[in-house]
């Protein structure tokens, strides 16, 4: 088994077709098609139900590929790591919620970009669940996760700590106004597996709200315009809504602290080796995220300043 062939074999996993996967690595499609003959007889086993418009794994090629991504995975991490530490280079992926990627990366990602040009950076957004399971298979190298998990494989670091609240319309004034009339509210949140949708989900439980329904929408900017549209309600982090385009026509209710604070957290898998590339990107984010906590309380406090100057002038 050569790693020519595991390299064969994923593509035309991803791709779905023969033809598809030689295209993608530059090869001729007899060719890739007589490697993965040859991985089936080597293994014993049928890896592909061939099609007419394609072909599918088989039970067995499922569970060899996720073999075959881990043995390219290390193949390629084993090669970063013994690069010159003082140049990160080669592929690394990283993952993140939708609220993480849309506020907090943007600084952190354009200045590694512009520090480390080698690096073929990719960013995956998903849920915290849906982040947890490519770390723990390989298929991302690290995410920006909600909360620490109980989760062996993991190596967790926190990066920085959230306010959430909950987001109306701006007809309602008090979050008190809000839960009494929640059985008509339509709760607005992403698909299950979010962090902030299961806070909220348990916050309902202790509190005994039941709201009226739950309406999942793929995006953050769709969600936001829905609430400020007064089609319902959500959970999300206080810094999103404030950088919102949205956020004049929403109201932002405080939470009991319990369930108000959360960490966000930096994963990888405990087996993956620390490349260059991810320990360069752990040491900026860290740095980035430190400049702005230092830099929200003070425009909290220039804020409070000028309502004040406005007081008294008046």
């Amino acid at each position: 088994m050569e790693l020519r062939h595991l390299r064969m074999f994923c593509a035309v996993a991803e791709f779905g077709s023969f033809t598809a996967a030689a295209e993608k690595i530059h090869n001729v499609q007899s060719n890739v098609t007589m490697r993965i003959k040859e991985l089936e007889g080597e293994l014993n086993q049928q890896l592909f139900i061939r099609q007419k418009n394609g072909v599918m794994l088989t039970s067995a090629g499922q569970i060899f590929l996720g073999y075959a991504q881990r043995i390219l995975q290390l193949t390629d991490e084993s090669r970063n790591a013994l690069l010159d530490n003082a140049s990160p280079r080669g592929l690394l992926r990283l993952g993140s919620m939708e609220t993480t990627a849309a506020i907090r990366l943007p600084k952190v990602l354009a200045k590694y970009h512009a520090r480390y040009p080698q690096v073929q950076l990719s960013l995956m957004t998903g849920t915290t669940a849906e982040l947890i399971k490519a770390v723990e298979c390989h298929r991302l190298d690290g995410a920006f996760v909600g909360g620490f998990h109980q989760n062996a494989s993991l190596h967790q670091e926190e990066v920085f700590q959230e306010e959430l609240v909950l987001v109306s319309g701006i007809e309602f004034e008090s979050v008190d106004a809000l839960a009494s009339r929640m059985s008509a509210q339509t709760v607005l949140a992403f698909r299950t597996g979010c962090f902030y949708r299961s806070t909220l989900e348990h916050w309902f439980f202790q509190a005994g709200i039941i709201p009226g329904q739950v309406m999942e929408l793929g995006t953050l900017d769709g969600i936001m315009s829905c609430v400020a549209a007064g089609m319902g309600v959500t959970l999300l982090p206080r810094s999103v809504v404030e950088g919102h385009g949205t956020r004049q026509a929403v109201h932002c209710h405080a939470l009991p602290p319990e369930f108000s604070h959360v960490t966000t957290v930096l994963i990888r898998n405990k087996d993956s080796i620390v490349t260059p590339a991810f320990a360069a990107l752990t040491d900026l984010a860290h740095a980035q995220f430190a400049i702005d906590a230092d830099i929200r309380p003070a425009r909290a406090e220039n804020m409070l300043a000028s309502r004040l100057a406005c007081f008294d002038a008046a």
